[in-house]
């Protein structure tokens, strides 16, 4: 959050939080430099997506597709894997195969580097306490900034690569997601092979699949999950920056310093961070409250346990899933790779990979956590909102406080000197 209030109007920042546009929402989120460089190493273009740098992402995920393929690099990994080195070898394209080496280095060590920029670059706008525009309407599209609940856009992406990225509001990359997906899984078979492995028909599903295009799968599957949770966080991260930095220039404009006569009231209410904060406010002002007798702050919360779970209004990114999420790649890669000589074949071992990684990956994350780790983030009282009105208004200002939300209310009672 800020380091210190913005401190006017007419500044203009230097450095930006964050954009929305009819092409999605984007925002300089601070990221782990090390998990960029591990989506990197997963598949080159994914740790530059995870950083937002999507122009980036997008033209190393086709150089990938492209090179990778020409290189039968995947068939080769896989022969390796099993211990086929001499059929490995020979189904390597050592022309194409040299091209890709530096370009799969330089992806890794790039998106560390710009995983420190984005860091950086985050601080500077935090102290700036720069602007950020909640909503725009074009001719294609309404985008309106809200909260969102991260396991939903998670469960889409589960359901289909690139749907939770479009509820995440990440139009273009949803798309581009949903074509890759669509296209990868055309070239390896994917849907005839999901259908025949839940048949049964295991020898029919190892005979049809392309190996070189199926193993692309684990690494997109397991990273269009990961990445339409992450980017509901940094939605609902920027909601509340949002909303924060309008309260403080709120409370700026106004003024604060009022007595209380005697047939005047004071009434606190606590919130999240949402539209019922702001809509409240306007009811308030509707009823005859004035605007200077509403003092509406955001609260400094003290620094959270860490935990596993995010939820819709108590969400930080600090979770565990991180580990979690890697894990769970590398189980699907290697269940889908030793599936090809095992019964269930490569489909069923992909999917119990992802789920047996993600298992071990969440336990090493919970074992360095020690007893420091909650099963849920608690939900927290981000807003306070105290009023000051005629006692005859009290029992309308209850009712609104009730309808938008309230997480908790209190009538301080008058005092009077003796």
């Amino acid at each position: 959050m800020p380091h210190q209030r913005f401190q006017s109007a007419n500044i203009k920042p230097r450095y930006t939080k964050g954009l929305i546009s009819a092409l999605g929402v984007n925002s300089a989120y601070p990221r782990i430099p090390w998990i960029a460089a591990w989506w990197s190493a997963a598949f080159p273009g994914f740790g530059h997506m995870f950083l937002g740098k999507y122009l980036h992402g997008f033209i190393l995920i086709i150089w990938e597709l492209v090179v990778n393929s020409q290189a039968n690099l995947n068939k080769g990994i896989a022969l390796s894997m099993l211990g086929r080195f001499e059929e490995a070898k020979i189904q390597i394209n050592e022309d194409w195969f040299l091209l890709y080496m530096a370009v799969y280095v330089y992806s890794i060590w790039d998106s560390y580097r710009c995983a420190v920029e984005v860091a950086k670059s985050h601080v500077l706008a935090e102290v700036e306490d720069a602007p950020v525009t909640p909503s725009e309407v074009t001719f294609f599209d309404v985008v309106i900034l809200d909260k969102k609940n991260p396991w939903i856009g998670a469960i889409w992406s589960l359901l289909s690569p690139g749907l939770g990225q479009l509820y995440a509001g990440s139009t273009v990359v949803g798309t581009l997601v949903l074509a890759w997906w669509i296209y990868v899984a055309y070239k390896a078979e994917a849907v005839r092979m999901w259908l025949y492995s839940f048949l049964g028909d295991y020898n029919a599903v190892a005979e049809m699949v392309d190996w070189q295009w199926f193993l692309f799968m684990p690494s997109m599957y397991a990273f269009a999950i990961y990445q339409a949770y992450t980017a509901v966080i940094e939605s609902n991260t920027l909601y509340d920056i949002e909303q924060i930095r309008y309260l403080r220039v709120r409370d700026e404009n106004l003024s604060q310093q009022k007595t209380v006569a005697n047939n005047k009231v004071q009434i606190i209410a606590t919130f999240e961070h949402s539209p019922f904060v702001e809509i409240v406010i306007h009811e308030m002002e509707k009823i005859g409250v004035p605007k200077e007798n509403i003092v509406a702050m955001p609260l400094e919360n003290l620094k959270a346990s860490t935990h596993i779970l995010d939820s819709l209004h108590s969400v930080d990114g600090r979770s565990l899933l991180d580990g979690a999420m890697l894990g769970g790649t590398i189980g699907m890669v290697l269940g889908s790779i030793y599936g090809f000589v095992l019964y269930l074949g490569p489909i069923i071992w992909g999917l119990l990979g992802l789920i047996g990684g993600f298992t071990l990956g969440l336990l090493i994350e919970i074992a360095i956590s020690k007893g420091q780790l909650k099963l849920f983030s608690p939900k927290k009282s981000e807003v306070i909102i105290q009023v000051t009105c005629n006692d005859t208004l009290q029992e309308q200002l209850i009712k609104i406080l009730k309808s938008g939300k309230a997480m908790g209310y209190l009538v301080v009672p008058q005092r009077i000197d003796v």
